[in-house]
Order: structure tokens, then C-alpha cells, then sequence
């Protein structure tokens, strides 16, 4: 059979009697044979027959193709037919909640007869009555076994028990021979592991497929389990394809609470088929319910520890009471002293037994405060209110030498609505006080220390400023006679001295971009380095700088492709500054990119929003060194590696004029295969929005 329903188990059919139906269903086709055919343990059996107790083979055979039809089936056989001793015989398929059919009533006869339309429309109105009585019944079954299960998880002990419990039952009930549980693997993925626990685990034909789930890891979302878990509900497949391993369909169902889900319960067959509704119906209820057992079972257990530590907590309270090392006293309403510690002992030089029973004002409280005491006491008994309780204040205490002393004070009630009784810690800060005087010095001095770094600092800024202007203006020089030399102005030169020049121009560049940048950081840090913003049409800005890498690209066969909008894309923007980031980014894609290799640039509007990219094929940069790239000074190891020079300075200016005017960079990148730099740019407001703009998942 190609398709079929799932397979009714005996309990329901043993509970049915089918005699008075094959009754009435001989009777409309005036017909000695009739009967009830319906598949019990993925096997179609005759259940019910009247007239014909022996030779069934034939009318069983006909049955099956009346499944497989899952149509009214009417077959009349002439009399001629050798072998045949079935002549006429109609079935009428009986359907699951599924509409797949899972039986036939059928009639028969040895005889050639003829069956009107009105008695099929009788024999399909009578199969119709029988599915509802089955339908009754495996709704019947479906409660008894909804109570019977939610009966016994509310009074399982553990997680394991609530599961093999629900495994065997929706076994026997939907009849899936095989069933297993899996559970959160606990690390905090949401990957299902094997909870080791089965149904039909001594079946030879799911042995493969108990060695594979007891070592598979689902990941969330993912494969029958994965899918019931992230769904909060049942899941099948069925036609899961694995005949090999004995599992031709399947469907699972979480075990869950409000916490989440608890496990996951998969049930496989060999055959093809679905659970039906009923069955569906029922496993979203034992997942619930099952679910809010263990939430039970684990607030109980929750419950039982807190009880333990509670009383643990207790015991550790009074002994730490007893040896802490700040002072613990209690008060009764009148204000005298009813506990009293060895560490009170020691801070106030009064021991126990003389100081019990007597009020605290006039032991450790100093002369001046004792009226406030006394008043503070007698306003929370009539209020029930003290400017004292539940705070940390620190106050002036006295020894019994008569010596005052500093400490902190934390008075709290352990009965708010008995008599009124105080408990309070008491610490000696004396020490504490001492330390915080000689911090706050030590603090001034250190303000002096960072004035005076400060006033280094900003000697250092100039003096390197200073350098650099020095610098520039003879490497200027230098530059300016060299191009002389070059052009032959002093005369022609020979193949090794354009070489010896040409080396001197390459290093004098270096230097120039060297003081520059560094000029441009000393700006940045004393904030004097600020765009002067005008109207500016990045697609001619563009255009410019792709012109001044060309020659570079040129000397390395680098293919230079851009992809600018004929349309302006205008951004308020300070044209040198946003030249010399567009340039610094493209020379970088040239730089880093080997012989042969392509650079492109494009430059796009995408709402209010204008998006440069400069993609290439170069060397690329570690993920892990991502990060970094926008700090000052820093190198790639694998520029380092391919001996690529650099200041590191480069990428920090840009982010800094990127910034500055508002947008942001990123950069993308994969070692070994390249690098795309964006930059994005807010559109000039009063530019309008006449500019086509692109989809936001245009690939550059």
C-alpha cells in the first residue's frame, strides 16, 4: 500500500461489535456475505464476516484493493471466471480522522447480482455511521488514556518516569511501535540530545536507528524534533524516506511549560503514514500537562531545597553571630540590651554579663546624643517609624575608658509587627576614617602629578608639531629639486642614477605622507581639525580620486572598475577632507592588492543615505584583527607579512573625517580573498530627492 492511515491498535476494535452493521449492510444489498475489514498492526484484517466462514483469502484481497482505491469499489465477476468464488462484491472504504482510510465495509455474494445507485448510497451512508462510531470510540480511548497519564506524571517522582510513561502510552494508543525522548542538552544552545529513554527498544528492526539517536545532536529549528520543539507543537513526516532504518514516517511532540520546553517525544513507524487528529489532539495535551508536572515536581524539589537552606542559613546565622567580627546587639522596647557578642565585647570594653539588661543610652551612647536616642525609641513605638531603620549611618560611639570612637550603624527589626525588639551591626571605622583622610591627600597629590602630565603632554603635541613643519618644508624641497633632476633639468641621467632618484622620490613621498599624517593628528587631538562644509557632488569627487590611483594601478595591471550614478548624489561635506579619505581608501584596495587583481568602486544613494564601497581582490585581513583597524598605528599581520609599508595612521584619519561628517564606516573582509571598505554619507537635505535611489540589498 502506497498510503494508508495510521493502523487502529486491538484495544479499539476489541471494544466495538461489528455484527449488527454487517447486518444491516447484508440486508440493503440483499446479499448473503457481508463484513468489516480494518487495518490493526500495520495489517488489514477481517474482523466481522457473516455468510462465508471459510475461503476469506479472496474477499481480503478485494478489501485491500478497495484501501488502496480508497474509493466505492464494485466488482461483479461472471460466473465464468475460473477460480473465482467471490462474483459480485462492493466495498466502501472507512476513513480516519485523517480522511485516510483504515477499513472497508463491504458485501458480497457468490452470485452475479446488480447493486442500484440507492443501494450504495445506503452502503456509503452506513460506512459513514461506522467511521463516526470508530471516530467515537478513539476519542473515547483518548480520554481515558489523557486521564489515565495525567493521573500518574502528577505523581512521578522524576523527569524520566513523566517520559517512558508518555512514550509507552502514545505507543499503545496510536500504535507507532517505536518510540524515543530527547532533551535540552543543557549548555544553553537549544540543541536536543538522547535522553536514553525508549519505546520498543528490543524491536531488531530500529537498532540502526536506536544507535543513531542516542548519538545525534539536533539543533534548534531543525529535523522532526527541532521543528516540534521551536513550534510548541506536534510535528510529523510521512514519508521520512529511512525504510532502511525502519523508519518510513514519523511525528513528535514537545513536553513543555511556560519555562520552556522540557523534551521532546518522537515516534517512528516503519510504514508510511500520519497520525490522525485525535492522536495530534491528544500529544498536545500530554505535552502540557506533562509539562506542568515536571514544573511541579520541580518546584517542589525547588521548595525542599529552600527549606534545607533555610535552616542551614539559620544555623550559620547564629554562629556567625556568635564570631563575627563586627559587633551585633538587640534591644528590647525599652531600649536595654538583650544580645550582646564576643565582638561587641571587644569594640566597647563591656563584657556580656554586665552589660545585659542594661538601656544602651547609658553605656555606649556619648552624652550629647543620648536625649535624641531616647526620643528616637519612644517615636517608633507610637509611630512605628525610625529615621534610623534599614539605613548604614555613621555615628560617634563610647568605650567604656570613656574614649569616643567612630562607627557605622545598621539597625533593623526583626519583628515589624510584635513587640518592638531592634537588632543592630555595629562596625569600628576608626581605621576606615584614618584610610579615606590619607586618600583624599593622596588624591590631591595625584592631581598635581596629572597636572603636570598634562603640561607634558601638551609640550609633547607641540614639540611634534613643531618637528613636523620642520621637516616639511625641506622635504618639500627635496621633493621639488628631485622632480628637476627627473626632468633633466640639470642635465640627462643615466639608467642607475633615475634609479638612485627614483628610489629618493618613492622614500621623500613616504616621509611627506608620514609628517602629514602625523600633522593631521596632532590637529585631530587639539580639535583644530574641522570640516568646512559646502555642497559637494560625490560622483566628481569620485572621479577625481579614481584619476589619481590610476597610474599606481596601472604599474601593478590592476583592472580599476566604477560604478558611479550618472545622476548627483550631493552631501554637505568638506571637499579636501573627504578627498583625502576617499584616496587613502583607494590607494589601500591598490596597495594590498597583488598583480592582476581588480578594485571597485562604487557609489550609490539608498534613501537619505549616500554609500560608497571599495571592494577588492587582495590579501584581505584576519577576522580577528578587524577590530583593530580603525587604531591608530596599527598594521596587519599579513601586510606585515607581505611586506607592505605603511604608518598605520591611514585608516584612523579616515574614520575621524567619517565621523566627522556624520556617517560611518565599516569594513568586510576575509584573509586571503578580500576586502570591501563602505562608507556611508547622509544626503544633503536640500539637495532634494530627485536622484533615483537603489534597494538597500544591491550588491556592490
Amino acid at each position: 500500500m502506497n498510503r494508508m492511515s495510521t493502523t487502529l491498535p486491538p484495544a479499539i476494535t476489541e471494544r466495538l461489535e461489528f455484527g449488527a452493521t454487517t447486518l444491516v449492510a447484508a440486508s440493503l444489498g440483499r446479499v448473503p456475505i457481508a463484513g468489516v475489514a480494518l487495518l490493526e498492526a500495520d495489517e488489514l484484517r477481517l474482523l466481522e464476516v457473516r455468510g462465508m466462514p471459510r475461503g476469506q483469502d479472496e474477499l481480503l484481497s478485494l478489501c485491500r484493493q478497495t484501501v488502496e482505491a480508497d474509493e466505492l469499489v464494485v466488482i461483479a465477476q461472471p460466473r465464468r471466471s475460473l477460480g473465482r468464488a467471490i462474483h459480485l462484491f462492493a466495498g466502501v472504504p472507512i476513513r480516519g480522522d485523517d480522511l485516510l482510510p483504515i477499513g472497508v465495509l463491504f458485501v458480497a455474494s457468490r452470485e452475479v447480482r446488480h447493486l442500484d445507485n440507492v443501494v450504495l448510497e445506503a452502503l456509503l451512508a452506513l460506512g459513514g455511521q461506522l467511521e463516526r462510531e470508530l471516530g467515537a470510540e478513539r476519542a473515547t480511548r483518548a480520554r481515558e488514556v489523557r486521564g489515565r497519564v495525567v493521573s500518574k506524571v502528577w505523581g512521578a517522582s522524576d523527569l524520566a518516569e513523566v517520559l517512558q510513561l508518555c512514550l509507552d502510552e502514545v505507543c499503545a494508543h496510536a500504535g507507532w511501535p517505536f518510540g524515543h525522548a530527547c532533551v535540552p542538552a543543557g549548555d544553553g544552545t537549544g540543541d536536543l540530545v538522547s535522553a536514553k529513554l525508549w519505546h520498543g527498544a528490543d524491536d531488531d528492526r530500529f537498532g540502526r536507528l536506536r544507535e543513531i539517536l542516542a548519538e545525534t545532536r539536533v539543533s534548534a529549528g531543525t529535523g522532526l524534533s527541532g521543528e516540534a520543539a521551536a513550534a510548541l507543537g506536534p510535528k510529523w513526516m510521512d514519508d521520512l524516506g529511512l525504510d532502511g532504518l525502519g523508519a518510513g514516517s514519523g511525528f513528535a511532540f514537545p513536553v513543555h511549560s511556560e519555562d520552556g520546553v522540557v523534551a521532546v517525544l518522537e515516534f517512528f513507524a516503519p510504514d508510511v503514514r500520519r497520525p490522525g487528529q485525535c492522536v495530534l489532539d491528544l500529544a498536545t495535551e500530554l505535552g502540557r500537562e506533562a509539562g506542568l508536572a515536571v514544573a511541579r515536581m520541580s518546584d517542589r524539589a525547588e521548595l525542599a531545597r529552600c527549606q534545607a537552606t533555610l535552616r542551614e542559613t539559620l544555623h550559620r546565622l547564629r554562629t556567625l553571630i556568635g564570631t563575627a567580627h563586627d559587633a551585633f546587639i538587640a534591644l528590647d522596647g525599652d531600649g536595654r540590651v538583650t544580645e550582646w557578642n564576643a565582638a561587641a565585647e571587644r569594640m566597647f570594653g563591656w563584657p556580656r554579663a554586665d552589660i545585659m539588661g542594661r538601656t544602651l543610652a547609658n553605656t555606649i551612647v556619648p552624652q550629647r546624643f543620648r536625649a535624641d536616642h531616647v526620643a528616637g525609641i519612644a517615636r517608633l513605638e507610637a509611630t512605628g517609624e525610625g529615621s534610623v531603620l534599614g539605613r548604614r549611618i555613621e555615628l560617634a560611639a563610647l568605650h567604656r575608658d570613656g574614649q569616643e570612637f567612630p562607627i557605622e550603624l545598621y539597625v533593623w527589626q526583626p519583628e515589624p509587627t510584635g513587640p518592638y525588639r531592634f537588632n543592630a551591626f555595629v562596625r569600628d571605622i576608626s581605621e576606615r576614617k584614618e584610610a579615606e583622610r590619607a586618600l583624599r591627600d593622596a588624591f590631591a597629590r595625584e592631581q598635581e602629578v596629572v597636572e603636570e602630565l598634562r603640561g607634558l603632554d601638551r609640550v609633547k603635541t607641540e614639540f611634534v608639531a613643531n618637528v613636523s613643519h620642520e621637516l616639511r618644508t625641506p622635504l618639500t624641497s627635496i621633493s621639488g629639486y628631485l622632480e628637476l633632476l627627473v626632468d633633466g633639468t640639470a642635465g640627462d641621467l643615466t639608467e642607475d642614477q633615475r634609479e638612485m632618484t627614483s628610489i629618493i622620490q618613492r622614500n621623500t613621498r613616504r616621509l611627506l605622507r608620514l609628517v602629514e599624517d602625523i600633522l593631521t593628528v596632532g590637529k585631530i587631538d587639539s580639535g583644530q581639525f574641522q570640516p568646512s562644509v559646502e555642497p559637494t557632488d560625490l560622483g566628481s569627487l569620485v572621479e577625481a580620486v579614481v584619476e589619481s590611483v590610476e597610474p599606481a594601478a596601472a604599474r601593478k595591471a590592476i583592472t580599476l572598475v566604477r560604478q558611479v550614478t550618472p545622476d548627483p548624489i550631493m552631501v554637505r561635506a568638506d571637499p579636501d577632507q573627504l578627498d583625502r579619505a576617499l584616496l587613502n581608501v583607494l590607494s589601500n584596495a591598490v596597495k594590498f592588492t597583488q598583480a592582476v587583481g581588480t578594485v571597485v568602486i562604487r557609489v550609490r544613494r539608498i534613501g537619505d543615505e549616500a554609500r560608497i564601497t571599495v571592494a577588492d581582490t587582495g590579501i584581505g585581513i584576519p577576522q580577528d584583527e578587524l577590530p583593530k583597524l580603525f587604531s591608530r598605528f596599527f598594521r596587519s599581520s599579513l601586510a606585515i607579512e607581505h611586506e607592505i609599508q605603511g604608518t598605520g595612521l591611514g585608516l584612523a584619519i579616515v574614520k575621524h573625517i567619517v565621523d566627522r561628517h556624520g556617517g560611518n564606516i565599516s569594513v568586510a573582509s576575509r584573509a586571503g580573498e578580500g576586502t570591501m571598505v563602505t562608507i556611508v554619507l547622509p544626503v544633503d537635505p536640500e539637495a532634494g530627492s530627485e536622484a533615483g535611489s537603489e534597494a538597500d540589498s544591491a550588491q556592490p
